[in-house]
């Protein structure tokens, strides 16, 4: 087995401070004690341990906030869900408050890496990409890596990077670990009972006999020396994944400000990613809620909705915050945002983009629905159309204008015939046919013109009372410009053949080529 301990050793303070794209002096503080700093704050002098009263005192514009072990929570559940890309199998290693002195400890994942590490290139590389992702989500992490659960977890506690091969090393490379940072002697009491005998590391503790341990400590110690090093399993539940998602993102400030929502949006979408390569499925449509009152605890109250409409399923963070952008660059808030509701309940299954040298037709298509969402995004939904092809031969009836985006409504594209694909057809077709003279027999616009193919012949329509009868031609004109036209076909004496006048036979333009 190989596991990763994630410590987010900052987690106190960076679910206040994750939405900042410019973090201000900042401090967490428990009661009367400061327990987080930010680097500003810390420039300034203000430390961890000291008091509200002396940390205000060397800076008077330091923003104090107290603890949020809530907060802290939700923040490990959204990362979680984020996580679970990677592996399926994660531990949410949060303490229990109503243990005394649990409020103090730290917080974190374990993550069950063994079947995932030749999938992304190895630990080394695996360890890089939940740091950069990590980073982008705005949390500090330090990472430890063993075979065990435990063991993993007091690595990152103990020294971020640390790897332990196999379990025959625990020991000997945990055998310097401070024993302060065992769970099972968090009691002050225990902690002050170790000191007094002479116990600082964790060697320490393996030298002494077991049940001397026990009547001194309890058996959750040797729980937990058992379970580090192996000697007993760990079966403490999975976290498991949300069937809709959603997370919220509270700013330390009211924002007005286009580029500092999209800062902390950017972040959001990130955690939106990673649940969606779990699920490997991608989205059609985003709504965000910005919110207004900071009592605001839902969608109930007046907030601005953003919503980004996907030509075809997604879950590229960059390609859903490019249509989000143009959105928010055209919604005027009601009023400043303090905090940023995000939720998706529907899910398309994806593929993956094949990784291909040369570009491919599915490329070429991601590339064009980017354009269609970007385009529909700046100018409107209904601003932006496609056209359909249609199962008829007449060309004026041969296509339908509907939405670019796929839907129940929209007209399904209409397979062409073999013949008629390899037939030429102009882009640009006339909204009405535009008659022609003839002189000397030929038809006529600024100039006799050429046929160079046909006649092609089409009929149709008899169906719903719009019958046709035409023979069209490719023509040039004196510019060598190209243009189809037709001749309404001859009727005979009393019009039976056809809804034409007997002896019509006229020239008609109805498109050109570019």
């Amino acid at each position: 087995m190989r596991w990763l301990g994630l410590h987010l050793s900052q987690l106190p303070l960076d679910v206040f401070l994750r939405g900042q794209a410019d973090p201000p002096a900042f401090a967490i503080c428990r009661h009367d004690q400061i327990v987080r700093v930010s680097v500003a704050g810390r420039a300034a002098g203000v430390e961890p341990g000291q008091t509200r009263a002396t940390a205000l005192a060397l800076l008077p514009d330091l923003i104090l906030q107290e603890r949020d072990l809530d907060a802290e929570g939700q923040a490990l559940r959204q990362v979680a869900n984020w996580a679970l890309q990677f592996t399926p199998q994660i531990r949410i290693e949060m303490p229990d408050t109503r243990l005394p002195g649990a409020g103090h400890r730290e917080a974190g994942l374990l993550l069950d890496i063994e079947a995932s590490l030749n999938l992304f290139g190895g630990l080394a590389a695996l360890q890089n990409q939940i740091r950069t992702g990590l980073r982008a989500l705005g949390f500090a992490a330090r990472i430890g890596c063993a075979p065990t659960p435990a063991a993993a977890w007091l690595a990152a506690l103990w020294r971020d990077g640390l790897v332990i091969e196999t379990e025959a090393r625990l020991a000997d490379d945990l055998a310097g670990l401070p024993i302060g940072l065992l769970a099972s002697l968090g009691q002050h009491r225990h902690r002050e009972t170790a000191r007094s005998i002479g116990l600082r590391v964790l060697a320490d503790l393996l030298k002494l006999p077991r049940n001397g341990l026990a009547r001194r400590f309890g058996t959750p110690l040797l729980h937990e020396l058992d379970q580090i090093l192996g000697r007993r399993p760990d079966q403490r539940p999975f976290h498991e994944a949300p069937a809709c998602f959603g997370n919220r993102l509270d700013l330390l400030a009211d924002v007005t400000g286009t580029e500092a929502l999209l800062f902390a949006i950017r972040r959001q979408l990130t955690e939106l990613a990673g649940w969606l390569a779990a699920r490997h499925g991608g989205i059609r449509l985003l709504r965000i809620d910005a919110l207004h009152d900071r009592r605001q605890r839902g969608t109930s109250q007046p907030c601005t909705r953003i919503e980004a409409r996907f030509a075809s399923p997604t879950r590229d963070p960059e390609r859903m915050l490019s249509v989000v952008r143009e959105r928010l660059g055209r919604t005027p808030l009601l009023a400043p945002v303090h905090a940023l509701a995000l939720r998706c309940d529907d899910i398309v299954a994806t593929t993956g983009m094949p990784a291909s040298l040369f570009p491919t037709a599915q490329a070429t298509e991601e590339r064009i629905n980017r354009l269609i969402e970007r385009l529909r995004a700046r100018l409107g939904n209904h601003q932006v159309q496609r056209i359909h092809l249609a199962t008829d031969h007449r060309p004026e009836s041969a296509y339908r204008i509907a939405s670019p985006l796929p839907s129940a409504a929209s007209p399904a594209a209409a397979p062409l015939s073999p013949l008629l694909a390899r037939l030429p057809r102009p882009l640009w077709l006339l909204q009405q046919p535009v008659p022609l003279i003839e002189r000397n027999q030929r038809p006529w616009r600024q100039g006799p013109l050429r046929l160079i193919t046909g006649p092609e012949r089409i009929e149709g329509g008899w169906w719903d009372e719009h019958l046709i009868q035409r023979d069209y031609f490719i023509a040039e004109d004196e510019q060598s410009q190209w243009l189809w036209i037709y001749r309404t076909r001859e009727r005979s004496a009393n019009g039976a053949d056809g809804c034409t006048p007997a002896g019509s036979n006229q020239w008609f333009l109805q498109g050109m080529f570019g």
